[in-house]
């Protein structure tokens, strides 16, 4: 007697075995990183083409990832103070090309007259010194600085067999950069007068480099902002840190950070999102922006609808196509307000879009309120105001929505109680809650406790904390 298979229905449809199955199964791959885990480890073996596969891998098991990473930026912003710090946090190489540069006595001239040394110069020095530290991993300070120079990195990294993980680019506005490289030529003993030139001419230099280098790195470029003041700089180091993506408790720690930020109406999410996108350098995707840009595209009025009156078609719809471009897919996101129905919530899940940490603003209906109260809209741009603007023409073109008015408030209010637990629930094990009724910038450091601490089911996979 033989045991009937399940199969294709008549149909074409999955029987609820195979459906069950097969959920079961996605939810696993995506709650243990297994899809990274593998993507990694074939990314490994492509580049190192080992003769017996199956015995490298084991090895690269046994060991945590290494980590390459270029750190690029303008003069006198103390950039290789970074790198060594970080070089030394994620126990790898620390290639100071700048200090091997001064180092040739035949480039002294060059050098001091603030000009760029020659490519082939820089590239066959940076070439061999990457084929010696290939093992180790690296943090490569201040290249490259040309395009050649990118585009030899790349072909390097094919021929030594390493991949590069992430660019962070260090930016900011011209007179913050130029104020702190002041500084820095004064704090050295020389006269700010006798170096103005010098100055002028590496900071051209720069400014003329690099917007092709970010299109070179276009999809592992992290734009890091530098503070006008030099005593933030801890605060720019853990933006760094904060763009390596890089978990210590997880089978693939260099993935990309999935966000989901939800709350009621003028809880802050879209303050807190634009604030994670820079710090954490993942793509803010904001689903009442992708309306707005759609009606534009359309050429249809634009109305500021609030994405609770989105019908769950429409607003997956949006949220998906977003998601599949390449600087999401690259970088990873932070969604703001979204999924706000469990429906979202699931089409998350069937499009493989897992969110890696779901956080919940909470703040009291009668904040919501009195905030929103406040809250007037430039028709023009789409931005809200809750504070009187300084520009006299835009205070005088301000409106109060219609869905601004207390019985609409009231009436979102109610609409996100109704859904909330059930998004929640669909992401436990991801799922943490912040308080929102304090200030903007206590909002922020609990939100960057809750997506930089392990949560417990990585914790489990920690062979220090599983007895391993």
């Amino acid at each position: 007697m033989t045991t009937p298979v399940q199969t294709w229905g008549a149909l074409g449809n999955m029987v609820q075995e195979q459906k069950d199955f097969g959920a079961m199964t996605a939810e696993y791959l995506e709650k243990y990183e297994v899809y990274d885990l593998f993507g990694q480890l074939l990314r490994q073996v492509l580049v190192e083409r080992p003769a017996n596969p199956i015995k490298f891998l084991q090895e690269c098991l046994k060991e945590r990832p290494k980590l390459y990473v270029c750190v690029i930026g303008p003069p006198g912003i103390n950039r290789s103070k970074y790198c060594q710090q970080l070089a030394a946090d994620s126990k790898v190489k620390h290639i100071h090309v700048g200090k091997m540069l001064r180092a040739r006595k035949d480039l002294k001239n060059t050098i001091e007259a603030g000009e760029l040394v020659a490519d082939d110069i820089v590239i066959d020095m940076v070439t061999d010194e990457l084929k010696n530290v290939k093992q180790s991993g690296w943090v490569l300070d201040g290249f490259p600085r040309t395009k050649i120079q990118a585009q030899a990195l790349e072909a390097a990294g094919k021929e030594i067999g390493t991949s590069l993980d992430t660019v962070l680019l260090l930016n900011g506005k011209e007179e913050i950069i130029r104020a702190r490289y002041e500084e820095k030529v004064v704090a050295a003993g020389f006269s700010l007068e006798e170096k103005q030139d010098l100055i002028s001419t590496r900071l051209q230099q720069y400014k003329r480099h690099v917007l092709t280098l970010c299109e070179v790195f276009q999809n592992v470029v992290r734009h890091v902002e530098v503070p006008a003041d030099s005593e933030d700089d801890n605060m720019l180091y853990n933006t760094m840190k904060n763009c390596l993506h890089y978990r210590p408790y997880s089978n693939a720690p260099l993935r990309m950070l999935r966000i989901c930020i939800i709350g009621p109406c003028a809880s802050g999410r879209t303050t807190q999102c634009q604030e994670i996108a820079k710090t954490y350098g993942v793509v803010h995707v904001d689903l009442a922006d992708l309306l707005r840009k759609k009606q534009e595209a359309q050429g249809l009025p634009v109305e500021e609808i609030p994405p609770e009156y989105l019908s769950d078609e429409e607003a997956c719809a949006l949220v998906g196509a977003r998601l599949r471009q390449a600087d999401c897919v690259r970088k990873g996101w932070v969604l703001d307000g979204f999924p706000k129905t469990k429906a979202q919530a699931e089409f998350l899940r069937q499009a493989h879009q897992w969110p890696s940490r779901v956080i919940r603003l909470n703040v009291s209906d009668s904040n919501v309120a009195s905030r929103i109260a406040n809250r007037r809209l430039d028709p023009v741009t789409g931005m809200p105001y809750y504070k009187s603007p300084n520009s006299v023409v835009i205070r005088q073109r301000l409106i109060q929505c219609e869905y601004d008015m207390p019985e609409k408030v009231a009436e979102r209010i109610s609409l996100y109680t109704d859904s909330v637990e059930r998004v929640v629930d669909a992401w436990k094990y991801v799922s943490s809650q912040v308080p929102s009724d304090v200030e903007s910038d206590q909002i922020f450091a609990g939100i960057c406790q809750k997506i930089n601490n392990a949560v417990p089911f990585e914790l489990a996979q920690d062979p220090v904390n599983s007895g391993l």
